[in-house]
């Protein structure tokens, strides 16, 4: 049976890489996200910009809805 301080050193090391291939995994979805967003295919408009749109046509409802009485 394997000693409590070798086995606390190997769930170290497995949590260790745990957290490496969580920032590996992090990166690629960040990336890929950023990468559609700035895409321009053909005629249409720009998922950036149709994005920045939504948040603006969101804010000036929600500051509408806040103003009233």
């Amino acid at each position: 049976m394997p000693q409590p301080t070798r086995r606390l050193a190997a769930i170290a090391t497995q949590r260790s890489r745990q957290r490496g291939q969580a920032y590996a995994e992090y990166l690629v979805v960040t990336s890929a996200l950023i990468a559609v967003l700035l895409l321009q295919p053909g005629d249409i408009v720009p998922p950036f910009t149709a994005l920045l749109s939504g948040f603006r046509s969101f804010f000036s409802a929600y500051s509408f809805t806040l103003s009233l009485p």
